[in-house]
């Protein structure tokens, strides 16, 4: 019986912990879990970095700094509250990179779906 109680008990936590892990946004293949924004992009590390720096320069924030190899890069600015802003860029596969925003403490999906339209936007001209 007590083996029983400590199934149901594990499957019953995997249940409301479940949700969790990922929460979807009403962009497919995008996530925003416990505050990072996460999606793939077309383009290789190096150039989704150039395009990262290029995006923050057109929301306008502050501090911009970034750095990059062939297989990952990073991207951080400031917003005009003080909010730091990370940008983790790592490669997928061939030509794709996996792009992870996490803003402030709490993250901000509106401005990191923002900033991937204008990564995108930029990676068309790269």
């Amino acid at each position: 019986m007590k083996l029983a109680t400590f199934a149901f008990s594990v499957l019953s936590v995997g249940f409301f912990l479940g949700p969790l892990t990922g929460c979807a946004t009403e962009t497919p293949g995008a996530t925003d879990t416990l505050g990072v924004y996460s999606t793939s992009v077309k383009g290789a590390p190096d150039k989704v970095t150039a395009a990262a720096r290029k995006a923050a320069g057109d929301l306008n924030l502050t501090d911009i700094d970034g750095h990059n190899s062939t297989v990952d890069g990073q991207v951080t600015a400031k917003t005009a509250q003080g909010d730091t802003v990370t940008i983790n860029i790592a490669q997928a596969g061939e030509n794709v990179s996996t792009v992870t925003i996490h803003i402030g403490t709490t993250g901000d999906e509106a401005v990191s779906k923002q900033l991937i339209d204008r990564i995108k936007s930029h990676l068309s001209w790269l």
